[in-house]
């Protein structure tokens, strides 16, 4: 009989063990339950991250995320230098202080290349990405933004905004010229 128990106790204690590792993976989509929760502490709008950010270049992109497992409010920005021509920026900015805290030279290829297409885009605009994101939010009451990317749609400057409002997500497309 004990050895029946003990056997019972293993095989509880294994089937246990599998529920907690079926629990402690992601799931799909637990990226925006994350960042949602995330965001419930920052005090900072996007759009106001993308006018602070525009101290170290021209605001290309922004958006709220969690890199390395920080979160952070990120925006690709544009610079031209005197020596080294355009140069892209990846400027952090503190979503609790609204300031600067952070700035790097975007040297991955493929962030660069994101932000070349992104500057494509601005240089054809005619209304700055923080108007544009502010007026998103302004039509979508109770949302805020969690993203703000420009690109070319047929030739016309546009940008995809991000909103989020509780566990809705959805996007808009706003012109920027």
């Amino acid at each position: 009989m004990r050895q029946g128990i003990g056997i019972a106790v293993i095989v509880s204690s294994l089937l246990g063990a599998s529920a907690v590792l079926v629990l402690a993976q992601p799931a799909p989509g637990d990226g925006r339950g994350r960042l949602t929760q995330a965001l419930q502490g920052a005090w900072l709008p996007l759009e106001s991250g993308l006018v602070v950010s525009a101290s170290e270049g021209t605001p290309l992109s922004a958006k709220y995320e969690i890199d390395d497992g920080a979160f952070e409010l990120s925006v690709y920005t544009s610079k031209a230098g005197s020596s080294s021509g355009e140069g892209f920026m990846e400027v952090i900015v503190d979503y609790s202080a609204g300031v600067v805290v952070r700035v790097e030279t975007l040297s991955d290829g493929g962030d660069l290349a994101a932000a070349q297409a992104q500057k494509a885009a601005m240089d054809r605009a005619r209304r700055p990405l923080a108007e544009v994101t502010a007026e998103a939010v302004k039509a979508n009451a109770g949302y805020r933004a969690v993203s703000s990317m420009p690109s070319l749609d047929n030739g016309r400057p546009v940008a995809e905004v991000t909103l989020v409002r509780g566990d809705d997500w959805k996007v808009v497309i706003e012109r920027l010229d």
